[in-house]
């Protein structure tokens, strides 16, 4: 019998704060016609939107751990599961949670623990306060992701990789 924390009633929620963040990103791009405007400043407006988007999925990869195993004991054990980044021995969700852990925290990087500067570390990531925005984790894992930082992908990566956590055996 299917356990009913199996239904992924979380999907739902996800994709529609992402498809907001989208659509935030949108009216960014749009003030490409400002003469002033160039893709610097668009960078700058939009890592803050997609750090968000990285946070929610985030939020979505724990909340399903729980679903499943009832705790957060050894969640990062979990993040191991995803697929397989080529070179760095790291999973997109690794990476994924790693991104959002340094969202939160680029304003101090000191605070960066445990396994997120080491993933990090394993994409040659600059995460300190000084990094230029063009070099932003933000920006360097959504080019790993999707030539055209589609979060669609980010999505379907968690959804697949919650799917697998459902197939595993504890």
């Amino acid at each position: 019998m299917t356990h009913w924390r199996r239904n992924d009633y979380r999907i739902e929620s996800l994709q529609n704060t992402i498809l907001g963040l989208e659509k935030s990103i949108l009216e960014l791009r749009k003030k490409n016609d400002i003469e002033w405007y160039d893709g610097l400043w668009l960078l700058e407006e939009s890592e803050p939107i997609y750090g968000l988007a990285f946070v929610a999925i985030q939020n979505y990869i724990n909340s399903s751990v729980y679903d499943r195993f009832d705790s957060l004991d050894k969640q990062y054990l979990k993040y191991k599961i995803g697929n397989k980044i080529k070179n760095t021995g790291r999973t997109d969700i690794e990476l994924i949670i790693s991104v959002a852990n340094y969202f939160k925290h680029r304003d101090h990087p000191k605070n960066l623990i445990g396994e997120t500067p080491k993933i990090l570390n394993d994409f040659n990531f600059q995460f300190d306060k000084e990094v230029d925005i063009t070099n932003s984790p933000i920006f360097k894992a959504l080019d790993i992701f999707s030539e055209n930082w589609n979060l669609d992908v980010l999505i379907k990566a968690a959804e697949s990789w919650r799917e697998k956590l459902w197939s595993k055996e504890e």
